[in-house]
């Protein structure tokens, strides 16, 4: 009985160790990581507005919206040029996420696919490509934008994430 209740003292003692581990290594890489996060989020913002403009994370409102992870203040010189949104809607194979970009003079500034990896390649994979691309960028927003014949879910996952991103913008920046 004696042994039994050494080794349930020892377990629970390397288990308490094991755990405080962990938490310092958590602890330590977790500034780590999100630094990185924060980074290759404005490796891909600076594709959008690349004259210089300063980038903050903007939280109003967005629990209302389901596709939109994160939103982008886009500041040049002290004044407002626009909003970056990072919006995650499913597609036919999974998650397409990307940043669709809303002028301050009305217009889609900028769209780029950061992953749509999951996506039939050929087809739904199309939202990624440059056609598609252009078919947004340059529009008033608020304007139709066609979805693509054969990736027609994916497509319509994009326009309904932008649209989604239209209406927070809409309704607390405009």
């Amino acid at each position: 009985m004696a042994k039994i209740l050494k080794l349930t003292v020892f377990l629970a003692l390397i288990a308490g160790l094991s755990g405080a581990a962990l938490s310092a290594v958590y602890n330590v890489t977790d500034l780590i990581i999100q630094e990185a996060k924060l980074a290759s989020e404005k490796e891909n913002l600076i594709k959008i507005y690349d004259q210089g403009e300063e980038f903050s994370e903007v939280q109003t409102g967005l629990d209302d919206y389901d596709l939109i992870q994160g939103c982008y203040e886009v500041k040049s010189q002290g004044e407002i040029r626009g909003y970056v949104y990072k919006i995650s809607s499913n597609g036919y194979g999974g998650a397409i996420v990307y940043l669709i970009a809303l002028d301050k003079d009305g217009t889609y500034k900028g769209y780029e696919v950061i992953d749509c990896s999951t996506e039939t390649n050929g087809f739904g994979s199309q939202v990624g490509d440059e056609p598609f691309q252009k078919s947004i960028v340059g529009k008033n927003i608020g304007d139709s934008i066609d979805t693509i014949s054969g990736a027609t879910i994916s497509s319509t996952a994009v326009v309904k994430g932008i649209d989604q991103a239209v209406t927070h913008y809409n309704a607390h920046f405009k």
